[in-house]
């Protein structure tokens, strides 16, 4: 039906794909092109907080505004001109108007390729902060994920409510916090495999499509160290974007070679309801 490719939310049953924007309308994708630019420069604070527990606020900030001019730069709004004032002129109407697109000017189609550039932007941005985090203090894999964990943590309390809203979706059961992950800012579509709904609170995904495996180590993104760390890791930092869930990743026998057998999936993830954390007097 036609309806059903120009959704206004993510009321609906869940539709077993991850990074599916095709199947929402046009108004829907300008809104959600907003949610991902304000993550982009929110993600400044969530990083820089992360790690200016470690070498203090204006180290990590001096860090923040160095990627903020590399990978961190903001795609929209595009050719942004400012004419000077009307004074200066004849008249108001010999002023040229600026120019100036966003979001608003877009096509859908050229909507999803700009969600899909952020996508991309995305993850290489994350990888550029840890990244330069390790290199600069020889830091070891674990307390880089520690740091990753944390800013995840802040982005998640700033996207999932953005998207919790603009999704009219109140996150109750697993497949809510599923629902909001697979289209937020950290869902490219490269992570696709099969996805078995036993019950709301139990989902798993069978993946056979991996962009790390299959995308990101030709093209240099990610060497066999580094992909080995993401996946090792990728369990405890998912599931800081997915407060109420519990992330567990198996991976199958011959993973550490980066060889999967034919046929088998590159990792198999269970989520379930995370239980919550009990208080102490």
């Amino acid at each position: 039906m036609a309806d059903e490719e120009n959704l206004n939310d993510y009321t609906g049953e869940f539709r077993k794909k991850s990074g599916h924007l095709e199947d929402f309308s046009r108004e829907f994708l300008v809104k959600l092109t907003h949610v991902y630019e304000d993550t982009i420069l929110f993600a400044y604070h969530a990083w820089a907080t992360a790690y200016a527990n470690k070498v203090g606020v204006k180290a990590a900030w001096d860090l923040a505004g160095e990627i903020s001019r590399s990978m961190g730069r903001q795609v929209m709004p595009a050719g942004r001109y400012v004419g000077k004032p009307a004074g200066a002129w004849k008249g108001v109407g010999d002023q040229v108007l600026p120019f100036d697109c966003g979001a608003e000017d877009l096509t859908k189609e050229a909507l999803l390729k700009l969600l899909k550039t952020y996508w991309d932007q995305w993850l290489k941005f994350g990888n550029e902060w840890v990244e330069r985090i390790v290199k600069a203090h020889k830091m070891r894999g674990e307390e880089a994920a520690a740091i990753t964990t944390d800013a995840y943590a802040l982005i998640a309390d700033y996207e999932n409510a953005r998207l919790a809203e603009l999704c009219r979706i109140e996150p109750r059961h697993v497949i809510d916090d599923i629902k909001l992950a697979t289209i937020g800012i950290d869902a490219t579509n490269g992570y696709q495999g099969e996805w078995e709904v036993v019950d709301p609170d139990h989902v798993v995904l069978r993946m056979y499509e991996c962009e790390v495996m299959q995308k990101y180590l030709s093209e240099g993104v990610f060497d066999a160290r580094k992909a080995r760390w993401m996946c090792q890791n990728e369990a405890g930092i998912s599931e800081a974007l997915l407060p109420g869930t519990k992330l567990d990743i198996q991976f199958p026998a011959g993973f550490d070679n980066l060889q999967v057998p034919p046929g088998t999936p590159f990792c198999v993830w269970r989520y379930t309801k995370r239980e919550p954390t009990k208080k102490t007097t």
